[in-house]
């Protein structure tokens, strides 16, 4: 796991803060959303919890560019912490490898690849921590993040009968071919920038980068069950959206929910054992297991923070080898 936070980190997908907010906002009464709110507010509350906000999310809230106050009031009692865009987080962990195969020092911490401010901040309920997002800059950074998507590039490796874990090198000479500048700053003064980027693609292991390792452990097994026709027409572009959103966010997390042809191939290719994360589909049957769950994690640390006199030693598993 890439998170090291003392809090447990809830992500919950488009689709269950959807049913979540029309619950909030009393247009329809789902007890799952009702419970499960309860459930991520008290935690919230009580500072061992956040359920964070990513711009994916706000899309659907954005009308006459203003955002859906009422959503931002929800988010701001689930969590003040925010995830950065997807890009960022990408470019962040092929840094910190960039800096890793050059043996340099880079003492950011972790958590700072996935999220704009540190977790484990006591945060007050309610949403001043989002006043600094608006709507114009949220459609400005989504068709950002469209247009940096690298779905295709996938979709037309796939076709091309390319195997996914051969594809690392290709996947990250976009970022250095499209910002240099952004890179530059963290290679060694020996040798050129051209010289020591193309020795760090002959490295094998950029394939373990997260973010790399699962969108290609997930996006071919995807593709084959659609099939080609109905990835090219665009059928399924939102799920294949999710997955994306996944490999970026998911390894941050201590609980993720998603689509369920997502959640099933994290747990039948091994990917949520891998970053020791557990991963739900947004039924109602997997969403009353997940605030189980939940409510368990919650008990384990105030009872090991008890028992250690405020001293948090609980554990939640090992990160991979680039971190």
């Amino acid at each position: 796991m890439l998170n090291n936070t003392k809090k447990l980190v809830v992500y919950l997908d488009t689709a269950t803060l959807e049913y979540m907010f029309l619950s909030y906002s009393e247009r329809r009464n789902y007890p799952v959303m009702n419970k499960l709110f309860s459930v991520l507010n008290e935690g919230f509350e009580n500072n061992v919890l956040c359920t964070p906000l990513s711009l994916d999310h706000l899309q659907p809230y954005i009308e006459k560019n203003q955002i859906d106050r009422k959503f931002l009031n929800m988010m701001g009692e689930l969590g003040q912490v925010q995830f950065h865009q997807r890009f960022t987080v990408k470019m962040l962990q092929l840094i910190r490898v960039v800096n890793y195969f050059f043996e340099q020092m880079y003492k950011k911490d972790i958590w700072k690849d996935g999220f704009t401010s540190d977790p484990d901040e006591r945060f007050v309920p309610g949403f001043n921590k989002y006043r600094a997002i608006t709507a114009q800059n949220t459609i400005k950074a989504l068709e950002r993040e469209k247009k940096l998507s690298q779905l295709y590039f996938f979709i037309e490796k796939f076709k091309s009968g390319k195997k996914a874990d051969s594809l690392a090198a290709d996947h990250y000479k976009f970022f250095w071919e499209k910002f240099p500048d952004l890179i530059k700053p963290y290679l060694p003064l020996d040798g050129t920038p051209e010289e020591n980027m193309k020795r760090f693609f002959e490295y094998e292991d950029i394939r373990e980068i997260p973010e790399f390792h699962i969108v290609s452990t997930i996006l071919y097994p995807l593709f084959e069950t659609y099939g080609i026709e109905d990835i090219e027409y665009g059928m399924k572009d939102d799920i294949l959206m999710d997955a994306e959103t996944a490999a970026c966010y998911m390894p941050y997390s201590h609980y993720y929910v998603t689509v369920s042809d997502i959640a099933e191939q994290f747990i039948e290719n091994g990917v949520s054992d891998i970053y020791d994360v557990k991963v739900y589909d947004n039924s109602e049957k997997s969403l009353y297991k997940l605030i189980e769950d939940i409510s368990k994690g919650v008990a384990n640390i105030k009872a090991s923070e008890t028992k250690n006199e405020g001293k948090t030693q609980f554990r939640y598993g090992q990160s991979k080898n680039l971190y």
